[in-house]
């Protein structure tokens, strides 16, 4: 079997075994499991997500290459950060980091590494459907594949990585959404259950104090504001204890 089966195989086995609960973290941890494997001399993979406008590392194979990410956030630049700001494959071995990357190059020896291959992963919008590169938006990255053995990552692997993290931004995006969808399911039901416990309590104050609804709501305000409490905290304690109206 091939290098080109190979990642083809595993572009359907990453497919495939995606499951709705899985998060993006853990989807990317698996995408650096694949990368090592499918590349001989990949000696660890680590994947670089741009979140909030800053570089965080998500996932790595080798806690070692935390420190040549670092390095490079640090300096504000590198090989992964220039792949990724210029939507492009980067290869550099030693000698080229060290010219065009100092800080990164000196950390890079200290772990080992002489070779880096970084890929740009490109992940759009998740309201978008457009596809060019302008319609990049809240968060890229870039797949990092290192190496300890020198001339490491010829362009055939280079290509196929690049072709790799390309399909992989699919299944990212995918993974993104179920984590939104997650999150507003979450907060709906919260909303849901914040309301029937305010409307509850509003009933309490209602019978107990022989006002209508809009004067039952308006003494939970008050009550909420003298007590610094929050209105949906006041009324899940007089749903507890309803013979507080009185005492308030």
């Amino acid at each position: 079997m091939t290098q080109t089966d190979d990642t083809a195989t595993a572009l359907r086995e990453l497919t495939e075994t995606f499951t709705a609960n899985e998060s993006v973290p853990a989807v990317l941890q698996r995408v650096c499991v694949w990368v090592v494997s499918l590349v001989p001399d990949a000696t660890a993979a680590s994947v670089t997500l741009i979140e909030n406008g800053r570089p965080r590392t998500i996932a790595t194979t080798d806690e070692r290459i935390m420190d040549l990410d670092r390095a490079q956030y640090d300096a504000d630049d590198g090989p992964c950060l220039h792949a990724l700001r210029t939507v492009t494959t980067v290869r550099a071995d030693a000698p080229e980091a060290t010219r065009r990357w100092p800080e990164f190059a000196d950390a890079a020896a200290s772990a080992g590494i002489v070779t880096v291959l970084a890929c740009a992963l490109v992940l759009p919008d998740a309201g978008s459907t457009a596809s060019s590169v302008d319609s990049v938006a809240t968060m890229a990255g870039a797949v990092n594949v290192w190496s300890d053995r020198q001339g490491a990552f010829d362009p055939v692997e280079a290509a196929l990585v690049t072709m790799f993290t390309g399909a992989v931004s699919a299944v990212v995006l995918t993974a993104r959404r179920w984590e939104r969808a997650a999150i507003l399911a979450e907060n709906l039901q919260t909303a849901l259950t914040t309301r029937d416990v305010i409307a509850t309590a509003k009933g309490i104050v209602m019978a107990r104090r022989e006002v209508d609804a809009d004067e039952a709501f308006a003494w939970i305000i008050d009550v909420s504001q003298r007590t610094n409490r929050k209105i949906r905290d006041l009324a899940a304690v007089l749903v507890e204890d309803p013979t507080l109206v009185e005492l308030a």
